[in-house]
């Protein structure tokens, strides 16, 4: 009997987003009453949204080939015999409560913050500087984590929509709650997208949600013609473009020390290394095997068999911000003295800003760049240790 129970227990999350994904793909747009088709908005990197137009400024989103929403502006009649699994989302949106902590620097960046009551992350937590002094100001409220929403709280400032990271699957009847009380719940999995750049582009959904597409698309274009441009002398540039006829690429290695001693590296197909590989470089963990993790760990013996030659370590300060100098990297493990990035200083760190930073996934790739090309760069969010 106990083992039973353990197992279904086991399997209520698996058949929950089983269940989120069983809409069948169809390129044929949907026949909504009352409204037309108009056109398929054109998206160059993301690859898990799809956003038909229809008249009347009404648009359907398709999120991961499963999860459909209806964005409807708020003067509009709901359309009669849609489909159950689209959930209406009215626009312009407001007092929003957003948990999926990679939007806020979208939303910010769109200068709709204003469209945002309620955060799951404490003020002290923001590393969006908008998003802190909104909190200070009593403009944004803190109402919980997650998976613990203060749903009174939400309930009585009018909460209209909640936008979740993929976490709120580990939780589904937080998920249930909130649409039984009347809050739409839209789940953010800009983190699926396998190329960097498509998370950024993501702006463009949440233009569309605040009603500023045009900015959107605006600042999505500028970030995406400074990277193709391979800008190495822009405002923030102090050196000109390096010679592109170099040697082969230079190896860079991303990670971080435990505090047991284990080192934390990125799995081959994380957008870490992808912006690594955009930026001209060459991933030192290439062979990484595939993982659903983001992130795998290995011991000190294995980091130094593959990246005792690597051409460029940086440190992940965003996990761990303790490292500050070459000292301290020597004391996690006196291997490191044998590593040739740190022999000729090639040894770097992360801003602690760096997850939370999705409307500057371009600067980093330029940073990226200018380590790895050796062109001479007033750094976004790298900086050098001594």
């Amino acid at each position: 009997m106990k083992k039973n129970i353990f197992l279904a227990i086991f399997l209520i999350p698996l058949i929950f987003v089983s269940c989120s994904k069983a809409l069948p793909k169809s390129d044929s747009p949907l026949e909504i009453e009352g409204l037309s088709y108009e056109k398929s908005l054109s998206l160059k990197y993301a690859k898990q949204l799809k956003i038909d137009a229809y008249n009347s400024a009404t648009f359907l989103v398709t999120v991961a080939d499963s999860d459909r929403y209806l964005l409807l502006p708020k003067e509009s009649s709901l359309p009669k015999n849609l489909p159950p699994e689209i959930t209406i989302i009215r626009t312009p949106v407001t007092n929003a409560y957003l948990c999926a902590s990679s939007a806020m620097a979208l939303w910010s960046r769109l200068g709709s913050l204003d469209s945002i009551r309620f955060s799951a992350i404490q003020k002290k937590d923001w590393l969006v500087d908008e998003a802190k002094e909104a909190m200070e100001e009593g403009r944004i409220l803190y109402a919980g984590k997650y998976n613990a929403p203060d749903f009174e709280l939400l309930l009585k400032e009018k909460c209209s929509l909640s936008i979740e990271s993929t976490m709120i699957y580990h939780t589904p009847q937080i998920k249930e709650k909130l649409e039984a009380l009347g809050i739409p719940v839209f789940v953010d999995k800009s983190s699926y997208e396998e190329n960097p750049l498509g998370r950024m582009e993501w702006i463009k959904l949440y233009g569309l949600m605040c009603g500023k597409f045009d900015v959107a698309e605006d600042f999505f274009q500028g970030q995406i013609t400074k990277i193709e441009n391979k800008e190495y002398d822009g405002k923030n540039s102090r050196a000109e473009k390096p010679d592109s006829a170099s040697s082969s690429p230079k190896s860079v290695a991303f990670f971080y020390i435990t505090g047991n001693g284990m080192v934390v590296i990125r799995g081959s197909e994380d957008y870490i290394v992808k912006m690594i590989e955009m930026a001209g470089g060459k991933y030192a963990f290439k062979n990484t095997r595939k993982s659903s993790s983001p992130s795998v760990t290995v011991s000190m013996e294995q980091f130094y068999a593959q990246c005792a030659n690597a051409d460029i370590l940086i440190y992940n300060s965003s996990i761990d911000n303790s490292l500050r100098s070459k000292a301290d990297l020597l004391s996690r493990s006196p291997l490191f003295a044998d590593f040739k990035a740190l022999q000729n200083d090639q040894v770097w760190v992360t801003g602690k800003y760096l997850y939370q930073a999705t409307d500057r996934i371009g600067d980093m790739i330029l940073d990226l760049r200018a380590i790895v090309s050796g062109a001479e760069r007033k750094m976004s969010f790298l900086e050098k240790i001594n």
